[in-house]
């Protein structure tokens, strides 16, 4: 099924489509999934869970606030360039009801992670004295929204500009806290990690 996503979003994660792939009949794969919905929430909260995990290993590193808030927006923002049509069909391809709580719950443990280290750069004196939560979550949500129309199947924007929009993303979300520091647009800060869809 996370195949079927990759190559053409929760759309193309039809049941038959994901028995034939992995090589089983459609009946049996309605033993353990009732529908194509709940199927598709369950690729959802697995490619999320992992997201957020290793975004949250990179937030619970050594290292300033400041270098620790560069590389978690960098490897958000990189990971979703590098795998952009999951990246797409998890930020913003239309779902049901429940597969949308999926994605707010994802969106919500996004700016969690943001806010701890804003909350630590304003105790060190790094960032302004921001509303830390308000202002998490402001990121939390500009950073997709930013990158829906570039990673739009249909669009080619990353294919020639993918660094220079990740590092306006990170560059962003430094000014929002008023961080004394700024990536340099024709240099890159951190490397970011496998994406999701290497790691399948």
């Amino acid at each position: 099924a996370r195949e079927l996503v990759l190559e053409g979003g929760f759309a193309a994660a039809q049941m038959s489509a994901v028995a034939a792939r992995a090589g089983v009949a459609t009946g049996s794969l309605y033993r353990y999934f009732k529908s194509k919905d709940e199927l598709c929430r369950q690729v959802f909260r697995e490619v999320s869970s992992r997201e957020m995990n290793l975004l949250a290993n990179i937030a619970e590193k050594p290292g300033s606030p400041t270098q620790r808030l560069i590389e978690v927006a960098d490897n958000f923002a990189g990971r979703a360039v590098r795998g952009r049509r999951l990246a797409f069909a998890l930020l913003n391809e239309p779902v049901d009801v429940a597969l949308a709580e999926e994605r707010r719950r994802f969106r919500r443990t996004h700016a969690s992670i943001f806010q701890g280290l804003i909350e630590e750069g304003i105790a060190t004196g790094e960032f302004d004295n921001v509303d830390a939560e308000i202002t998490a979550a402001c990121i939390a949500g500009a950073i997709p929204t930013a990158l829906v129309g570039p990673l739009a199947p249909d669009s080619d924007v990353l294919d020639a500009h993918g660094d220079e929009v990740v590092k306006s993303l990170v560059n962003f979300v430094l000014k929002c806290v008023g961080a004394k520091h700024q990536l340099d647009q024709t240099t890159s800060q951190s490397k970011p990690q496998q994406t999701a869809t290497q790691q399948a």
